[in-house]
């Protein structure tokens, strides 16, 4: 089973994208360990785990699960990224579904991802953004959980400035808006 994800793809909500032909690289195996280790493992164990999206937009089924969950691996080493494999619900996919297809998400419900391997540096102000710049709070994203709601009102008492110490809205101002909860 694939899903079709349109091309192309803008800067998704983990972390820059890297070249696919890179993402390809490794086996399916050390592709579903890296995906395992970004949710807890009650979720994780029966999780989908996809990949990453081909050229064609296209996201392999490395394994079908049964819980409503779906991981995705690390991508590759890079200079901003150590780690980003994630875990989502179906709530937290669409609004990375929506980034991927560069569409304003459709949020019926609280969702959550896990990223507790997440190792990155990105923008917290640009989902865009590929390098640091001055105006688009460049940090380290540790491990965390991510919290979307389909009420952007939600967030309007919630810090915008990125902590290890506590929430912070990230993309604040974008349709892709979401809590970030950092965890150690």
């Amino acid at each position: 089973m694939s899903r079709t994800v349109p091309s192309p793809l803008p800067l998704c909500i983990l972390t820059l994208l890297v070249p696919v032909a890179l993402a390809a690289q490794g086996d399916n195996a050390a592709k579903i360990a890296s995906a395992m280790s970004a949710a807890p493992p009650a979720i994780a164990r029966n999780a989908t785990i996809m990949d990453w999206p081909d050229s064609a937009g296209r996201m392999a089924t490395l394994r079908p699960g049964t819980n409503g969950w779906t991981c995705i691996p690390s991508q590759p080493k890079s200079r901003y990224i150590t780690s980003n494999a994630m875990c989502g619900d179906r709530h937290f996919f669409e609004l990375l579904t929506a980034m991927f297809a560069g569409r304003t998400p459709a949020v019926t419900g609280i969702g959550y991802s896990y990223m507790l391997s997440n190792e990155t540096w990105e923008s917290n102000t640009d989902p865009r953004a590929m390098t640091p710049a001055p105006d688009n709070q460049w940090h380290h994203v540790g491990p965390h959980v991510m919290v979307v709601y389909p009420d952007k009102t939600a967030l309007a008492e919630l810090p915008v400035m990125p902590s290890s110490n506590g929430p912070y809205v990230m993309w604040a101002g974008t349709p892709y808006a979401h809590v970030m909860w950092p965890v150690k």
